[in-house]
């Protein structure tokens, strides 16, 4: 039996500490290759198989998805499974494969770089799960050990949109999440990002050649003095390529078979939704502009309409939202469309930094203005723009802080719901890769302030829940009460009740702020949702 390992997010503890209702798009593709090849798999959690050892020895290989931030858990969870299985099989894919010496040192046998669904295909056909290696050498985006040699393959290049339509994600793999039914399940719509801008001088290399900027769009990936592409604490362009869409009913297919498992919170993944068809309108160029052209509202239309179109989400009973927006591709028309289909859900906006020089210098292709901008469009349409901040970024210092912290005041007024703020990590394959990482929020001055006020900015939010209905699906138990998760996202809310609630959509009153990510709230009424 092969065991698909889902590490995503679960850093150097093993388990997630955040985001747990996430179910990530990496481990469902991977399910989707090796459904297509007929090859019986399981899919378990990283701290499952970290606590219960001896499950491990049940696997003869280990198909791991993880992202970077994940490398200390996912080393420790090899080192587990050689222990008990030396001639195993270990494949490691997803954003950590940029360690990929460090893996291989560690015990795994291959890694894919890059995106993996021709690679590991390949790899299948060829006879990996059943033993044969002496084929590694042809297979492109690989690195894998030869005796004490380490071999790094050729890369393999962007999958061109023609070629990922053809690959279907997993539909029945979900069901090996517990509750799935509650959790937000990410279905991809777009593929890699349209922001190949560079950082500015001052922070990298620069020479100012403009190439990225305002050069031809096929010549825009590639830098004359190597800086990879995009904002500089984030690898997406550089690792997942140009932003390149999915098919809308290849979309819809797999929402629908989703849906009929019991789904009832789906969110269309991108690092930006309003790229999604945008790539349509440059081709056969690649699209490595984030500016223009604007979105392509007919080919986003076709796709909501196609998805708000099935039964369970006209009735209600099934939420759609989206993850994140560049908020410089917000206009009045983007907005309106927007709140046509999607009213009353959470939408991501990227500020980072509310200081103008710096929001452009580490490579964001907005203005500060046009955050601003985009999230009073996207209120005045009835979504509910989340923000995000990261403290440490390479370039703050006291002027970036105090106009953050003016800035936030601002997002107030606006009406943001929540403001995430993270801490500055140099990720391999970015542009600030070699800075180095910046002590903890409340370790620093600067950033200290920062974190103090969006801690009493997400505070105050919750404070102003109070008294307000909202509808939730009834996960677990904890003590008296039972976890809830808003339908259409927002912060955890316990509720006294039993067991009965489990797996129904409950209306509830907040009554109580218990913490910046927790509120208590009474139960109104309830109705089924999922049959336990």
């Amino acid at each position: 039996m092969i065991a698909i390992v889902d590490c995503l997010a679960v850093g150097d503890v093993g388990t997630r500490m955040a985001t747990l209702d996430v179910v990530g798009v990496g481990p469902r593709a991977i399910a989707g290759i090796l459904e297509r090849f007929n090859v019986p798999y399981e899919l378990k959690l990283c701290h499952e198989l970290l606590e219960r050892v001896g499950l491990l020895s049940d696997y003869e290989a280990l198909l791991i998805s993880a992202m970077s931030s994940d490398l200390r858990s996912v080393l420790k969870l090899i080192r587990k499974y050689r222990r008990i299985r030396k001639d195993g099989l270990i494949i490691v894919g997803g954003p950590i494969f940029v360690n990929d010496e460090e893996l291989i040192r560690g015990g795994a046998d291959v890694v894919v770089r890059n995106e993996g669904e021709l690679t590991l295909s390949e790899l299948i056909s060829q006879g990996l799960l059943e033993g044969r290696r002496d084929f590694l050498d042809c297979v492109k985006g690989i690195t894998y050990s030869k005796g004490d040699e380490i071999i790094r393959n050729s890369a393999r290049g962007f999958l061109s949109r023609h070629v990922l339509n053809r690959f279907k994600h997993s539909v029945n793999v979900v069901k090996c999440y517990k509750n799935f039914w509650a959790l937000r399940i990410y279905v991809e719509v777009v593929r890699g990002c349209s922001n190949f801008f560079r950082p500015k001088p001052g922070l990298v290399n620069c020479i100012e050649c403009h190439r990225c900027r305002a050069g031809p769009l096929s010549q825009r990936t590639e830098c004359p003095v190597g800086i990879p592409p995009g904002c500089g604490y984030c690898g997406v362009p550089a690792l997942f390529g140009p932003a390149r869409s999915r098919n809308p009913y290849l979309v819809l297919s797999e929402i629908e078979g989703l849906v009929k498992l019991g789904v009832r919170r789906v969110v269309l993944s991108a690092p930006d939704f309003l790229d999604y068809g945008r790539d349509l309108l440059v081709e056969p160029e690649p699209l490595t502009n984030p500016r223009e052209p604007p979105p392509n509202l007919d080919y986003i239309r076709k796709l909501l309409d196609l998805i708000i179109g099935l039964d369970e989400v006209r009735r209600g009973e099934v939420v759609i939202s989206i993850e994140n927006i560049k908020p410089n591709l917000v206009n009045e028309e983007v907005a309106e469309l927007l709140g046509e289909y999607l009213s009353g859900t959470a939408v991501h906006i990227g500020l980072e930094t509310g200081d103008e020089e710096h929001h452009v210098a580490v490579g964001r292709p907005s203005h500060v203005n046009e955050v601003l901008n985009a999230i009073k469009l996207l209120r005045k349409y009835g979504l509910r723009p989340y923000v995000y901040l990261i403290h440490g970024l390479p370039g703050q210092n006291e002027r970036t802080i105090k106009n953050t912290l003016a800035v936030i005041d601002r997002l107030a007024k606006l009406g943001v719901e929540k403001i995430t703020l993270y801490r500055f990590t140099p990720l391999k394959g970015t542009a600030f890769e070699k800075y180095p990482k910046p002590p903890p929020a409340i370790e620093d001055k600067l950033s200290k302030a920062l974190y103090e006020k969006v801690r009493e900015f997400n505070i105050r939010v919750k404070e102003s829940m109070v008294g307000k209905v909202m509808e939730v699906i009834g996960v677990s138990r904890k003590g008296g009460y039972v976890v809830t998760y808003p339908i259409k996202h927002g912060p955890v809310v316990l509720v006294r009740g039993s067991s009965r609630l489990i797996g129904k959509l409950i209306k509830v009153k907040i009554t109580e702020v218990l913490s910046d990510r927790e509120l208590k709230g009474e139960v109104i009424s309830y109705r089924t949702l999922m049959r336990i």
